[in-house]
């Protein structure tokens, strides 16, 4: 990898209509891990609802599932696309209340990227979040997998299932979600977001009913 032109960075990321980052971050912003530590998982758990203390669970969650969903937007489409990441250094974040946007400080990133590279550039950012979370790594694991899994229907990328595909063989990735004649493909965990007010089970939940509360 190298360095890619800022404005290169720009007219691929900003090209985005998926959860576009900002590319122009203000003093709002901070490093993830900080914006995590600043009770980023409570305020998610309060927008959810619900028992503050079974919220609190499915918010840690949700803040996997949701960084990791903002992320490919600063990786695998752009790598598909134009051949080029953000660099993870300059990943920063912000909330609203609960809802997370990322930033990209310099419109910094690199390019000529092989997939491997993609990989260290998604686990820069998602191994320490996934480390400072409570919750089981596999659960958030599960979570980046599931998101991951989705890039090509959402983002209108047939051309990302190869890449994908790789990317969902390798650690930490590797065997969290399981072919399903039903439903496509079925997690091997949970994400808990059932313990929010209106859930439910997600459509690719490794369990067939609710869990009964007691």
């Amino acid at each position: 990898m190298r360095a890619a032109p800022s404005e290169a960075v720009v007219a691929a990321i900003g090209a985005e209509t998926a959860w576009p980052p900002d590319l122009a971050p203000d003093d709002r912003y901070t490093d993830l891990l900080d914006l995590v530590g600043s009770g980023l998982p409570e305020r998610v758990g309060r927008r959810l609802g619900g028992d503050a203390r079974t919220s609190l669970r499915a918010g840690r969650s949700a803040v996997s599932m949701g960084v990791a969903s903002r992320l490919w937007s600063l990786t695998v489409v752009p790598a598909v696309r134009h051949g080029l990441v953000v660099d993870p250094s300059a990943v920063c974040a912000r909330d609203d209340d609960g809802s997370v946007v990322l930033g990209v400080r310099g419109a910094r990133g690199l390019t000529d990227v092989t997939a491997d590279d993609l990989r260290e550039v998604v686990l820069a950012v998602l191994a320490p979040l996934v480390d400072r979370l409570p919750l089981s790594p596999l659960l958030h694991w599960g979570n980046v997998a599931a998101s991951l899994v989705a890039v090509p229907r959402l983002y209108a990328l047939p051309e990302s299932v190869d890449v994908v595909s790789w990317l969902l063989q390798q650690a930490p990735l590797a065997g969290l979600l399981a072919a399903d004649p039903r439903v496509g493909v079925r997690r091997r965990t949970c994400c808990l977001f059932y313990l929010a007010p209106g859930f439910g089970l997600c459509g690719d939940c490794t369990l067939d009913r609710v869990p009964s509360r007691r």
